[in-house]
């Protein structure tokens, strides 16, 4: 009992120390664009020249949205800004640039997500997103001649070689955040203004998810790497975030439908509401069920079956090890204070050798029913405290809780079992009631 509760403090002590977060971050650069200081700079009522206020009245200033497509970076559709002059085919501006060198993998892993706005002819944009089968829509921006010019200004001294680079974030600066920025500021803050008065009743998780439903494998993976910051309900404005939902407001607050330019002929759409927990429920079971099989009597089955969950600790334990680096080494801000290090935690690791090494002997487990049995008490522990603490631990994670402790009673019962045929036959009924 005393080797129980010592172990238990330690891996208690060790996982505690482990979701502390470092807040600090990495130093970035320092020639970034910071477009909302830049915009308050900008006076977007000055008045015009009678032949420049003719000018920007047959000049066309655009919303466009492409929806959300493959690979995984493109889950959540995208969003730019076009401008259509009198004298000038339309032009995109893109704040979803990013290029793949300059040191761009080690920036991504540490958080400096240096992104870009460029340039561009609007229809090759709209080639590009045609060949992709991505539904293209776009609504006009009722503004004010006065306010197009600035805008058109503001968006020409961004492309700037030395403007052009700003620190990208998943919800707060994104392609989307960008143009609502620049709306909000042409419409002297009456956008948001309006947008912060309706909340959504539902969180930067929740919307998220919505958008990652079609692969419940990255969906897993990306809500356990991201933690209680994104959990708060959230406005109307915050979620503009997503290109479709900041399309939905302009045609809300305008009071003007969007053109659709192109209707996807493969793609479905995006559900309104989707359950990451009742959509992982059959990964949990199967997983139980494969940690269940290494009691069986055929040893064959015992083989495979500690070789295949060996693996998925093993994967487990990596992702966990990702999490823990994420969070006390980078500037990846939504990972920190994340509670899923406790409930799969990188001493899951243990549990992967051991599978390795039991290989179908029943002998083995009693090592893995250590592990488990204290796995299982500290969150099933962390369950009831979250009960009991909702405003405290609103992190939305129920679903890593369904997962972990399943797995954990799993491969308790295993040990068990296992110690019971292991044990002489005289012995087996003590065994069987500890």
């Amino acid at each position: 009992m005393r080797k129980l509760v010592s172990l238990l403090l330690i891996v208690f002590s060790v996982q505690m120390i482990s979701a502390a977060s470092f807040n600090g971050g990495i130093p970035i650069r320092e020639d970034l664009f910071w477009s909302e200081e830049e915009l308050s700079k900008v006076d977007f009522t000055k008045p015009l020249e009678n032949e420049e206020k003719e000018y920007y009245e047959n000049t066309h200033i655009y919303i466009v949205t492409a929806s959300p497509a493959e690979p995984v970076y493109v889950y959540f559709g995208h969003a730019g800004i076009v401008v259509d002059t009198p004298d000038d085919p339309e032009v995109m501006f893109d704040y979803g640039s990013f290029r793949f060198n300059d040191g761009f993998y080690l920036n991504f892993v540490y958080g400096r997500l240096y992104y870009s706005v460029i340039e561009s002819y609007a229809s090759w944009r709209y080639d590009d997103f045609i060949n992709a089968d991505r539904t293209i829509r776009r609504i006009e921006l009722q503004l004010t001649p006065e306010a197009k010019k600035a805008v058109i200004g503001f968006l020409s001294y961004n492309v700037l070689p030395e403007n052009e680079t700003y620190l990208y974030h998943y919800y707060k600066d994104n392609c989307a955040t960008r143009l609502r920025d620049i709306y909000n500021a042409a419409t002297g803050g009456e956008f948001r203004k309006w947008a912060e008065s309706i909340d959504t009743g539902k969180s930067f998780r929740t919307w998220s998810t919505e958008y990652m439903s079609r692969s419940l494998f990255f969906s897993f993976i990306l809500n356990y790497l991201q933690g209680p910051s994104i959990d708060e309900p959230i406005s109307l404005y915050q979620a503009c975030f997503l290109p479709d939902v900041l399309l939905k407001a302009l045609e809300e607050f305008e009071g003007v439908s969007a053109d659709t330019l192109y209707q996807t002929r493969t793609r479905e759409d995006t559900p309104e509401s989707y359950s990451l927990v009742l959509h992982s429920l059959p990964i949990s079971a199967a997983f139980s069920l494969l940690i269940l099989l290494t009691a069986s009597k055929r040893k064959t089955i015992r083989v495979i079956s500690d070789i295949i969950d060996g693996f998925i600790w093993f994967f487990l334990g990596i992702l966990s090890l990702i999490l823990l680096f994420v969070m006390v080494a980078t500037n990846h801000d939504v990972t920190y204070g994340n509670w899923n290090i406790l409930i799969i935690s990188p001493f899951v690791l243990i549990l992967s050798a051991l599978h390795f090494a039991s290989c179908g002997r029943r002998e083995r487990r009693k090592s893995i029913g250590r592990i488990s049995r204290l796995m299982l008490i500290l969150v099933s522990s962390m369950l009831i405290i979250k009960g009991c603490l909702m405003d405290y631990m609103i992190e939305d994670n129920l679903t890593y809780y369904i997962f972990a402790i399943a797995a954990y009673a799993a491969e308790y019962a295993v040990s068990v079992l296992s110690a019971s045929h292991s044990a002489p036959s005289s012995r087996r009924k003590y065994v069987l009631g500890q």
